[in-house]
């Protein structure tokens, strides 16, 4: 379906839709079957185009995408730092406030594992948290609580790991087919898997069978994929 999205959009009179094709190819399909680090170019270049067509809502969807896939392929924290910095500057400008809010939280968590800003890094997440808790949010609550998670992975603090991912219940539903959903789900299943490993008795039966749960997702999408 995406290759024959790009193919309607050489097509006479389609330019208006090139920013939104390639966000939607680049931030729900192509992922699945190739390597994440080739959706940069189509998503700048999406993004670009948003910007002269006047499609400032989707060339800001690109951006966002793209500045989430830097961090997934493992882009220095100080590069992406500087990016972000500047993409919130230009959302801004562009009164693009959904869009900074998403950015808000990726800068937020590259500077949290620089270890610049930590304290207010987690004074930000959890504003944003409760910002989407009022407003119905769920989107932003699910990108709220992946880059939580990130975190708390990544400094090995399983305990409030094992907390995030219970509380926050199926995150995937509110970010169904982007990388941030699998990303969220291998950490998901680490989580469960190290706290199996800590558990004894009736807890540790129960974070068997959430690792196991979730392991079997992951290997339906091997399967399919």
């Amino acid at each position: 379906m995406a290759k024959a999205a790009e193919l309607i959009l050489e097509k006479p009179g389609m330019r208006s839709a090139a920013s939104y094709t390639a966000f939607i190819t680049q931030s729900y399909c192509y992922h699945w079957v190739s390597p994440l680090q080739n959706t940069m170019a189509p998503l700048l270049k999406g993004y670009q185009v948003g910007l002269e067509i006047g499609d400032t809502d989707r060339a800001c969807y690109c951006l966002i995408s793209r500045g989430y896939h830097l961090f997934y392929i493992g882009r220095g924290l100080d590069s992406i730092q500087n990016e972000l910095e500047a993409s919130i500057q230009v959302v801004t400008q562009l009164k693009q406030d959904i869009a900074r809010l998403r950015i808000i939280i990726l800068l937020t968590t590259a500077k949290k594992l620089r270890g610049i800003d930590v304290e207010a890094g987690d004074k930000i997440l959890d504003s944003m948290l409760a910002t989407a808790a009022s407003t119905g949010d769920v989107n932003l609550s699910a990108y709220a609580n992946s880059m939580n998670l990130e975190v708390f992975v990544f400094f090995q603090q399983w305990k409030e790991a094992i907390e995030l991912v219970e509380k926050a219940g199926d995150v995937r539903l509110f970010i169904v087919s982007t990388y941030t959903a699998t990303r969220y789900t291998l950490l998901e299943a680490l989580t469960y898997l190290k706290a199996a490993q800590l558990a004894s008795g009736w807890k540790k039966r129960q974070m068997k069978k959430c690792t196991h749960k979730t392991m079997q997702l992951i290997r339906g999408w091997a399967k399919n994929g």
